[in-house]
């Protein structure tokens, strides 16, 4: 799918909702090209958790390329990175604004939901500069619980426990 870009003259608003509806219409597709990725859609597309690409010509000509890129990453995700520190039985805590910096690549899903997964894992604290909005829907659809404190601006501790 090739978009082009779309009009300056719409308000935040219009464009946010233009890149959302894009969203729906991409089904399973979690990989996007861009000449620059920035802004609005850089953060919507991360925030739905895409691979964005900044490449310049056509996609066409590497896409092969992208696809071996993109399954030696899913390969990596697969070996088991000790992401959290375990603070207690079923107890962990993760500092997504120190793997940022670390680990630039990894989303905040990649390393809290293998944690989730886990029986054992009863409580996940987790420091970050904003709350995960794909933590906020678990939690309204009944799956876990959420503690959100603001210790200050762009800096927050979250608990997060399972529910059973």
């Amino acid at each position: 799918m090739l978009i082009e870009k779309i009009s300056i003259e719409k308000g935040i608003k219009e464009v946010r909702e233009e890149y959302m509806n894009l969203l729906n219409q991409m089904g399973d597709c979690k990989i996007i090209v861009v000449d620059k990725a920035f802004g609005i859609p850089y953060s919507i597309f991360y925030t739905a958790d895409f691979s964005v690409w900044e490449l310049q010509g056509n996609p066409m000509n590497i896409l092969d390329e992208i696809i071996i890129n993109e399954k030696e990453e899913e390969e990596r995700e697969d070996i088991e990175e000790e992401i959290a520190k375990k603070l207690g039985e079923g107890h962990y805590f993760i500092d997504l604004m120190e793997l940022e910096l670390l680990n630039p690549e990894m989303s905040s899903k990649k390393a809290i939901i293998p944690y989730l997964k886990e029986e054992a894992v009863k409580k996940i604290e987790i420091h970050c500069c904003h709350v995960p909005p794909w933590l906020i829907k678990e939690k309204d659809g009944g799956t876990i619980e959420l503690d959100i404190q603001e210790v200050k601006r762009n800096d927050f501790m979250v608990t997060v426990k399972k529910k059973n």
